[in-house]
């Protein structure tokens, strides 16, 4: 009988001791599951989760430029834009050297996820794509030489992916901001996403203003900043009329004044010396035909001329 006790005293402490070590076991494995583990879009481990087939990776990053004390990423509109014309992310100089991003490689997370094709689980490469260089501004005469994105003190470059659809009547490609782009933003033939400033002169303090008649100058104190007046428009009592601009008669030379300066070719040719004609943006577009970040969960990374890791934004 005392053998017996004994015999199950120690069967019973072994199955204590197994418990435990198990235990042990698991609270030391799954805190330190590895780096590429399979996760939901919480971060906890989910063999179900799937968006449009595929699985998403977190990722384990480190930055390691020295630019990454001052340049820093924005997210823009990359979670939840659609179209490449329409999808942008920002990139901030909070230093106060300027800083060249021209050549600076942008990559997705796409390496980082597996997709199911049929019955199988699949892997591709990044897309990575290299921020391209930029004029100083659209000139409407269709010649501007391209230069490099150097962000001064406080400047932001906003990155589309794709590129403006719209050519005409002047060619959109990469540029910095001014004072005369709230002319193309207001027109009806390009949609800038976000929206361009329209910070441009006061119609009333353009150069021989003074000089006019006064119908036209009573008539300038009415027009608004940024738009381009209706020319050979109906007059107020619905006649045709070769001198109204918006439904109001005009002289012939005041016109011609009107057509010559409030519109973005005139803003340009009157105010490109400007002191104050530069803004602080840059609108860079990548030119690609496809999403570039991902809609749900994505990793956008940004890297130097050298290849170190700038910053990252994870969503």
């Amino acid at each position: 009988m005392t053998k017996y006790l004994k015999r199950g005293n120690s069967s019973l402490e072994g199955l204590l001791i197994a418990v435990v070590l198990g235990f042990i076991i698991i609270a030391f494995i799954i805190p330190g599951r590895s780096p590429n583990s399979l996760v939901g879009p919480s971060g906890s481990s989910n063999n179900n989760y799937n968006s449009s087939n595929e699985y998403y990776y977190e990722s384990n990053l480190v930055t390691d430029s020295s630019y990454s004390r001052v340049i820093s990423l924005g997210t823009g509109n990359a979670p939840y834009a659609y179209q490449t014309y329409e999808e942008y992310i920002t990139i901030d100089n909070r230093g106060r050297a300027p800083i060249n991003i021209t050549g600076w490689p942008l990559s997705n997370a796409k390496d980082e996820r597996v997709y199911e094709l049929g019955v199988r689980l699949q892997r591709f490469p990044a897309d990575t794509v290299r921020i391209p260089g930029a004029v100083q501004f659209i000139s409407p005469l269709g010649v501007s030489p391209s230069s490099n994105v150097v962000l001064a003190e406080g400047e932001r470059a906003i990155i589309t992916t794709g590129k403006m659809g719209q050519q005409t009547p002047y060619a959109i490609s990469s540029f910095k901001e001014n004072i005369c782009n709230g002319y193309l933003d207001a027109s009806n033939e390009y949609t800038f996403t976000p929206p361009l400033a329209r910070n441009c002169p006061r119609p009333n303090t353009e150069p021989g203003v003074r000089n006019l008649e006064p119908s036209c100058r009573q008539f300038i104190d009415r027009v608004q900043s940024c738009r381009t007046p209706e020319f050979n428009t109906k007059d107020r009592y619905g006649e045709s009329c070769n001198n109204c601009v918006d439904r109001v008669q005009l002289s012939s030379s005041c016109v011609a004044f009107l057509k010559s300066h409030y519109n973005y070719a005139g803003c340009i040719a009157y105010h490109a010396g400007d002191e104050n004609f530069s803004g602080k943006t840059w609108r860079v577009f990548l030119g690609q035909g496809w999403q570039m970040w991902a809609d749900d969960h994505d990793v956008i990374k940004l890297y130097d001329n050298l290849g170190k890791l700038v910053d990252y934004k994870a969503y």
